[in-house]
């Protein structure tokens, strides 16, 4: 998880880099605070020639769109000429006008790249405004620029835009794997959330930070001269670790006055200031702020899954799940007649699951295990442990051709029917069995406010190989900040996770 408005928990609070005034005493006053001299060098941001090449091949994408929309609409049925002043300028202005919006925009902010959906509605943002531009201006002043050049160009570069910024993400979250591009971070803060912090953003190198240095919050009672000389450490900190970012983990003694403080001493043009206050936890994305009787208030919207977005969602089940089933059918008949052939019993093992309110559900798998394996999972499984992943893997009661369906998620497929009837979501938290009912918190009954889904973060993130209490984190993260873009993106890594198999026992 990542502070800087993921899907986790923080809330930026906009700051850059400064340079650390060398720990001398109190240096109170503004002048003598933000002199010249006492500013560090400026660390180069780690994503500035990552956010080249994406405006580099950007550019390449807007080119290739325009060139397209003018062959297939002006070249090919009208002979027009590739040097034809009226056609060729108007093809220059849109690619131009694309490009400039698309850096207004800030589709090229290092703070959304690589992380997140902000940085793709960034790019469709653009688009559209583009897009809506030409049109205004076309019907404004009647010029005859023809619809099929403006379609084709701005469905193609959209297209193409998109692509490119998926394979970098991709090519990104590769490289981060191996320790590039990565924010050098300070934490500030007490235990136990300072440790929180630091153990969510090593957890995950692909969000883009590695903690290179922890500091304990000045004492709740300090003074204003104590207080420069804590902020002065923290600047010297940031200079000898050539940091570039610094994570404050809410806690009392860090309020407001604190923080106020530690972000002017960070002005400047690369040194980013992440809060995580308590309330991110729970909130999320949902927290917007908003100004009332001149005082910044916290707003707690609903969970995104409700009214026009939860249809929208049941539109998308249907259409997809229909053609699924179509796609799934072929594979469906080979696992029916080999489970039948290679093992005794029935050829569906039904099982009851939770679903959407805490409702029970009945759902269908292809049977991988022997007759009777269910009255064995407490003692060949028991409860959620260290070591629960070598049991899976051990299981003895799978077949050897339910390995081979498993190891392809075959097993799962005739659960496409449930997504068809309703009962189940394409995308969503996956269905657990109603005796793992006791080992939920409080929090965790929260993911059945959707329905369960036939692939889900957790599933693209390890499957089994996820340990429990971060299937449920997982879980709740998807309920508190679904899009469209991001069941898209899960079920993009769902095809490529099926066809790795990692994790698939």
């Amino acid at each position: 998880m990542a502070i800087e408005e993921s899907p986790a928990t923080a809330a930026p609070a906009t700051a850059a880099p400064a340079t650390p005034a060398p720990a001398t005493p109190a240096r109170i006053g503004w002048s003598e605070a933000h002199s010249h001299r006492d500013r560090p060098h400026l660390r180069r941001d780690p994503l500035r020639v990552y956010a080249i090449r994406v405006f580099i091949l950007d550019v390449l994408a807007v080119t290739l769109a325009g060139i397209t929309g003018f062959i297939l609409r002006w070249a090919i049925p009208f002979n027009v000429e590739i040097n034809d002043p009226t056609y060729v300028s108007l093809v220059v202005i849109v690619i131009i006008a694309w490009v400039a919006v698309l850096v207004l925009r800030g589709a090229y902010d290092t703070r959304v790249l690589g992380v997140g959906s902000e940085e793709f509605k960034r790019v469709v943002a653009a688009t559209a405004t583009v897009f809506g531009a030409v049109a205004i201006v076309v019907f404004a002043f009647k010029i005859d620029l023809s619809r099929g050049f403006v379609l084709i160009t701005f469905v193609t570069g959209l297209t193409l835009l998109l692509i490119v910024r998926w394979m970098l993400r991709s090519w990104l979250r590769h490289e981060r794997r191996y320790g590039h591009f990565l924010h050098r971070t300070i934490v500030v803060g007490a235990e136990p959330q300072k440790s929180e912090i630091v153990d969510m953003l090593d957890r995950d190198p692909v969000a883009g930070f590695t903690v290179v240095d922890v500091i304990d919050e000045p004492a709740a009672d300090i003074d204003s001269a104590g207080l420069d000389m804590w902020l002065d450490e923290v600047m010297t900190r940031i200079a000898l670790e050539d940091a570039d970012t610094v994570a404050v983990a809410g806690s009392p003694a860090l309020g407001h006055q604190v923080v106020q403080r530690l972000s002017w001493r960070l002005e400047g043009p690369r040194v980013d200031l992440l809060v995580a206050p308590a309330v991110g936890d729970v909130a999320g994305p949902r927290v917007t702020m908003r100004m009332a009787a001149d005082l910044p208030l916290l707003h707690l919207d609903e969970p995104h899954l409700t009214g026009p977005k939860r249809a929208i969602k049941r539109g998308l089940d249907i259409l997809a799940g229909i053609l699924l089933f179509l796609l799934f059918l072929p594979f469906m008949i080979v696992a029916g007649i080999g489970t039948k052939l290679t093992s005794r019993g029935p050829m569906f093992y039904f099982q009851e699951r939770i679903g959407r309110g805490g409702g029970v559900i009945t759902v269908a798998k292809f049977r991988t295990m022997r007759v009777g394996a269910d009255q064995e999972r407490e003692a060949v499984i028991g409860v959620p442990d260290a070591s629960i992943v070598d049991r899976y893997k051990q299981d003895p009661r799978i077949t050897p051709f339910g390995r081979v369906l498993r190891r392809w998620s075959i097993d799962e497929m005739p659960q496409i029917i449930n997504v068809i009837g309703g009962t189940m979501s394409l995308v969503g938290p996956r269905p657990v069995l109603v005796a793992e009912l006791p080992l939920f918190g409080d929090a965790d009954h929260r993911r059945h406010l959707t329905k369960p889904g036939l692939t889900g973060l957790w599933q693209v993130s390890g499957r089994k190989q996820v340990e429990w209490d971060e299937r449920m984190r997982m879980d709740l993260d998807y309920v508190e900040h679904w899009s469209p873009a991001l069941d898209l993106v899960i079920v993009a890594k769902t095809i490529k996770v099926v066809l790795v198999g990692h994790g698939a026992y």
